[in-house]
């Protein structure tokens, strides 16, 4: 129904790396646009892919945790995610993350899908549903930038009527909350 294929209409001249550091790349092009104009776009490159994670329980409540955005100055619900560690494939990462940031463990994960949260960011993000959860003895440790991050199970009913009414922001837990809602009917 909605193809995606198609010729790429920019042209390239010159690609630089603006600023660089452990996190993240911004990238420079120089480029023709679509319309024949020259032009520049700008955007940030991460080296790792990043991962969300939708745990959902037997009872269908969702996994979320809250934590302060440093940069939107608020703090913010989500599901858990995070960036892979350099070489490693999302799902070990998915695994990771779901036991470091809410002490779960999975026993049947499925992809969903593999998206990209602007046009401003060249990170591909891996979005999982995690199911038949447990809760692990000893979650492993979090890091420092997630000490104050608090966890709940909610509805997942409760999330969705969240993201519609704009309490949930995080592009990436709407998209994910999103999908898993349609996926089992709720």
């Amino acid at each position: 129904m909605l193809d995606c294929s198609g010729a790429n209409p920019w042209q390239t001249r010159t690609s630089r790396i603006a600023f660089e550091n452990e996190r993240l790349r911004v990238r420079v092009d120089e480029v023709v646009q679509p319309n024949g104009q020259p032009g520049a776009y700008t955007y940030v490159e991460l080296p790792d892919p990043v991962v969300a994670i939708v745990p959902i329980t037997d009872d269908g409540r969702v996994h979320l945790v809250r934590q302060w955005r440093y940069p939107w100055h608020r703090n913010s619900w989500e599901i858990p995610a995070g960036r892979c560690e350099p070489n490693e494939p999302p799902l070990p990462a998915a695994r990771r993350e779901l036991a470091e940031e809410v002490g779960l463990a999975a026993e049947r994960w499925d992809e969903l899908s593999q998206s990209f949260a602007s046009a401003l960011f060249a990170a591909p993000i891996h979005l999982y549903l995690a199911r038949g959860l447990t809760a692990l003895a000893r979650p492993p440790a979090r890091e420092g930038s997630e000490h104050d991050l608090i966890a709940r199970a909610v509805p997942l009913s409760d999330a969705v009527a969240a993201v519609i009414d704009g309490t949930i922001v995080h592009v990436q837990t709407c998209l994910g909350l999103l999908r898993v809602a349609r996926l089992l009917g709720i």
